[in-house]
């Protein structure tokens, strides 16, 4: 099973001052843009095929951010729509060669790698019998689901169909619900994202914890 991660960065950060992306903070004893943070992530779990970063509000600076090697770039031309213009700019980039394409915004760093691994191997599972399939992490003590979600290629045509108006991947989700895994997880990093600068006072111990 060839697996492509999507992370979204194209937005304009309107809570957070300047872009939230570029923001610098210290994960583990390493300091780094945020968005450098969450691809790292992707890229060190071992898992993943390749990892598409989608780009659009202050594109160059994005990209430099992230500075790793290997990562390719979509471009969301209409990334100001809302996210799910990203996240079809993403999925087209790369649905002609993905057997399943995980979405992750950028906002959210703190998820683990040993989540990813875990995340990507029930994928496989589901693979394995049918190429329609969505994973997501579930947060057990809350039981919320979470990031990233896991898209089996017989289901990215339709990621191609949503749109602001029938509330993006949540419309998605509601339409397939019959067809999604849950993985219950205790790893708060599934949920924890970056929308103002309290989020960042909010996550202090998630930032300290190993990767």
């Amino acid at each position: 099973m060839l697996v492509t991660a999507v992370i979204l960065a194209a937005g304009k950060s309107t809570r957070f001052p300047g872009n939230k992306m570029l923001r610098r903070v210290r994960l583990a004893g390493v300091e780094a843009p945020i968005i450098r943070h969450t691809v790292r992530k992707f890229m060190e779990s071992g898992v993943f095929d390749d990892v598409v970063v989608v780009v659009g509000h202050r594109k160059g600076e994005v990209m430099d951010a992230v500075g790793l090697p290997d990562v390719k770039y979509a471009v969301s031309l209409n990334y100001e729509v809302g996210m799910s213009e990203s996240v079809k700019a993403g999925v087209s980039a790369v649905m002609r060669y993905s057997d399943a394409v995980a979405i992750h915004p950028g906002d959210v760093p703190f998820i683990l790698k040993s989540t990813l691994r875990e995340l990507v191997r029930v994928a496989s599972e589901e693979f394995s019998s049918t190429d329609r399939f969505v994973v997501i992490p579930k947060y057990r003590p809350f039981m919320k689901g979470g990031h990233p979600l896991i898209i089996g290629r017989g289901l990215l045509p339709y990621v191609l169909e949503i749109g602001e108006e029938t509330r993006g991947l949540k419309g998605f989700l509601a339409r397939f619900r019959h067809l999604v895994r849950y993985v219950c997880t205790d790893d708060l990093g599934v949920l924890a994202d970056v929308d103002t600068p309290e989020d960042l006072v909010r996550d202090e111990e998630l930032m300290r914890r190993e990767v």
